[in-house]
């Protein structure tokens, strides 16, 4: 085969670029899709435009044509200049030699799907061997292996499991941005390790990418990719509140014009107009109308991924239709069984219909997959169970994780009133009405349906409380 001028590949558009990094180090469409944020039959589509584009037959040699490319010096400078990833020796918390040779061959597997999956460079692991003796602290060992990304974890034995912690650190912003806990059995450790380390690569990498900012290319010569836009507005809604609410918007809207058909972008939509609704950030009826068209294009696009049907769930929920929320809300659970967002929702619509111990049975689910994702959606279900000082208790995490979160603070002084705690109730509904004077019960009451129990609650406890700070206001002028 004669190499094709560097331009041949150059020329590629930023997305077909993508795809044919990831095609050459020998990923499949499916799971090419999967870090995209595409569908199978759209990898598909890209993977034949790029074959003619280059003029060659088969995926080999449109891997030769990307290898060649990548090795010119110019490529490897402009690679080398990314943010680089350090993997670090997972650290075995339990005696024996299995434990630690798992642990090795864990770290090693991480670091080439690592430097296989992505566009940053990755320390070798005979450098991050003794990455923890180069310093203290995550900032020290990052600086002295040169990495932006330290990959870190534990594996400890647990009667007939190995549970495995992971987390990945951002030097530069001193944070923790990723971390995840795994279980694998010994019997099926094969099979376990490989698509344990797929999923841990393609849930972490796209962290490193919204933090990082770059193009996926060439940040001086292009504007950022779709798929890092929808990142980025990924990471602001994760705020919860309003300013980062529209701002997450815009980056996804502007994601979605350069890329119509990515479901990621459309997923992000969703989220952020559910989030608008619930926290009354915007005009209700235009809210649900983008949440159910970004539910039915997601779903689309992607009808063998959990993230469409839990967004129609969504939808149903903030029409009041608690019990139509179940089918698509199990469909997203069926599709994606760690999808712990689709088991909180799934909780709370199956307390609203009465099935209060299948509910109380998926939020368990939710936290476990969750833990520190789903606090207020825990407060929540406990306010549906009238079982307030579990839910005030909840509540107040949540907002101690986002002070502005408009939802939680309402949450947490209706169930501060049902309590009889007063006092605290309205210390909370004092600082809801400060941040957030347009929130109204008479709003979330109107979306959510008062004819549900928890719902008819929230709002006449947040009514009656309205109504006692008012009589102790006249009282004090009088």
């Amino acid at each position: 085969m004669t190499t094709l001028p560097p331009a041949a590949v150059t020329s590629l558009s930023p997305r077909r670029l993508e795809v044919l990094q990831l095609l050459a180090r020998g990923l499949r469409n499916q799971e090419i899709g999967r870090l995209l944020g595409l569908t199978t039959g759209t990898v598909r589509s890209h993977v034949e435009a790029v074959l003619a584009h280059l003029a060659v037959a088969n995926r080999t040699e449109a891997a030769a044509e990307y290898f060649a490319w990548e090795a010119r010096p110019a490529q490897v400078t402009a690679v080398l200049s990314r943010p680089a990833i350090a993997v670090l020796p997972l650290m075995p918390l339990s005696a024996g030699a299995r434990l630690a040779r798992i642990a090795t061959a864990l770290t090693e597997e991480l670091a080439a799907l690592f430097a296989r999956s992505c566009w940053f460079p990755v320390i070798a692991t005979t450098s991050s061997a003794h990455g923890r003796a180069l310093g203290a602290t995550a900032g020290e060992v990052g600086r002295a292996l040169g990495a932006r990304f330290l990959v870190d974890g534990t594996i400890q034995a647990t009667g007939d499991v190995w549970r495995l912690l992971l987390h990945v650190d951002d030097v530069e912003r001193g944070c923790r941005i990723w971390s995840d806990t795994h279980e694998l059995r010994p019997r099926r450790l094969l099979s376990d390790q490989a698509a344990l380390c797929a999923s841990v690569v393609a849930a972490a990498y796209p962290m490193m990418v919204a933090r990082s900012r770059l193009a996926r290319v060439d940040a001086a010569e292009r504007e950022p990719a779709a798929w890092e836009l929808a990142h980025e507005g990924l990471e602001l809604r994760a705020a919860r509140d309003r300013a980062s609410n529209a701002l997450a918007l815009e980056r996804l809207d502007a994601a979605l014009r350069r890329d119509p058909a990515l479901a990621l972008a459309q997923f992000g939509v969703g989220l952020v107009c559910y989030d608008a609704v619930l926290n009354q950030w915007g005009d209700r009826q235009s809210l649900l109308d983008r949440l159910l068209i970004a539910g039915t294009r997601c779903a689309e696009l992607a009808p063998d991924a959990a993230e469409g049907h839990a967004l129609l769930g969504r939808y149903e929920q903030c029409r009041g239709a608690w019990d139509r929320a179940i089918a698509p809300l199990e469909a997203a659970i069926g599709r994606n069984p760690s999808f712990a967002l689709a088991h909180a929702s799934l909780a709370q619509s199956l307390e609203s219909v009465g099935r209060g111990d299948e509910a109380v049975a998926r939020m368990r689910a939710a936290v476990r997959l969750g833990p520190r994702s789903f606090v207020a959606g825990l407060a929540t279900l406990h306010f549906m169970r009238r079982e307030y000082a579990e839910a005030v208790e909840l509540a107040e995490r949540a907002i101690v994780t986002n002070p502005g979160y408009p939802f939680a603070r309402a949450l947490a002084a209706a169930s501060a009133w049902w309590c009889g705690d007063v006092a605290r109730a309205g210390a909370h509904a004092e600082e809801l009405e400060r941040q957030h004077p347009d929130f109204h019960p008479d709003a979330f009451a109107a979306t959510f349906g008062e004819q549900t129990d928890a719902v008819a609650q929230l709002r006449r406890g947040l009514d009656e409380l309205r109504a006692a700070r008012g009589r102790k206001i006249c009282r004090s002028t009088d």
